[in-house]
């Protein structure tokens, strides 16, 4: 495990700022256990060290765009301690602002922490998402295809893929336009694309705030809305990663030959929507591997963004077969490889 600890402690005062407070919180990383029931802690140093510095940017970047006018400190302190890991965040507030974010109809207690509308503590909604996180995990990071006010500082907004409206706080729509809170948010979960790291957990006084798991670590993905290639077709790839409770993410597919994906150096996240190949494998009826030996011939969709980088993405329509065993590959001709 990892740490990170969320309390509010007493205002203190500054000779040029009249109000200050410091937030803190906790963050655990679960790690997986070796198989002998012995439990690990470690994590990869580049992974911890831009989780970590996406969270300070993350923070840095939605206080900007909050733009309420105070003024945003960010530390963080290792407790060297086994399995912990301490990040102090200090938000500073004079009471000029203080009082025009109040008048300005916004509710002190989530304006005054960025912390809260990111979702790193908990906030309550009362019927209206009010938390970054929480946005991200009801949107999927979907494209946002239409969106009004409907007051009070809230907008209704439907995301592509989805029939019903979600009624959003305005602050945490704006944070989700911006593009660099995303590829911070991006940042903060990216330990997740590591198998043994199970999930992220943000912790105040040992109360869990929000979790968020390894299978949606793709909702918090930023993909640019400018799609610059587009195609569908039908293909045949190995399964280096299977999620066996039928869920349509948790995916990963490779190309090449099966001592390649075993490694894994070459394989892509994928979605599966076809729902009744998920149901079959979370009730048994479609036994796979996922240790690289594994075909399946699909029809799939490939979409390419333009972002800071090109970004590919997977969806597999329709499972058309699949092969467990070298055996069984009579399934499967040679041609059908791309």
């Amino acid at each position: 495990m990892r740490k990170c600890k969320l309390k509010k402690v007493d205002t203190v005062d500054d000779s040029n700022l009249k109000r200050s407070r410091l937030v803190e919180f906790t963050v655990k990383y679960e790690i997986k256990n070796n198989g002998n029931d012995i439990e690990l802690h470690e994590i990869d140093a580049n992974e911890l060290a831009t989780s970590l510095l996406g969270i300070s940017n993350l923070l840095e970047e939605a206080n900007s765009v909050l733009d309420v006018g105070s003024k945003l400190s960010i530390k963080v302190r290792g407790s060297f301690k086994p399995g912990s890991f301490i990040v102090d965040i200090a938000s500073f507030y004079s009471t000029n602002i203080i009082q025009t974010v109040f008048n300005s109809g916004y509710e002190i207690g989530v304006i005054a922490s960025v912390v809260g509308i990111v979702g790193f503590v908990h906030s309550a909604g009362n019927g209206i998402v009010n938390t970054l996180i929480w946005f991200c995990r009801l949107t999927k990071g979907k494209k946002i295809l239409t969106k009004k006010p409907v007051g009070n500082n809230t907008s209704e907004v439907y995301v592509e893929g989805c029939n019903s409206p979600i009624i959003v706080n305005n602050l945490v729509l704006n944070l989700y336009e911006d593009k660099r809170s995303r590829q911070e948010l991006e940042k903060t979960v990216s330990p997740l694309n590591n198998e043994k790291i199970l999930d992220i957990t943000f912790i105040v006084d040992g109360k869990e705030q929000e979790k968020i798991l390894r299978e949606e670590r793709d909702y918090f993905s930023y993909i640019s809305n400018e799609t610059i290639e587009e195609s569908e077709d039908i293909s045949s790839f190995y399964i280096t990663q299977a999620n066996f409770d039928g869920k349509n993410i948790g995916w990963r597919f490779s190309f090449g030959d099966s001592s390649i994906s075993q490694n894994k150096s070459s394989d892509f996240p994928v979605k599966i929507l076809d729902e009744k190949f998920l149901k079959n494998v979370s009730t048994k009826k479609e036994i796979i591997s996922n240790d690289g030996t594994a075909i399946i011939k699909a029809r799939y969709k490939r979409t390419t963004h333009i972002s800071e980088k090109l970004v590919t993405n997977w969806e597999i329509l329709e499972v058309l077969g699949t092969v467990d065993s070298p055996k069984k590959y009579v399934k499967l001709e040679l041609d059908d490889f791309n």
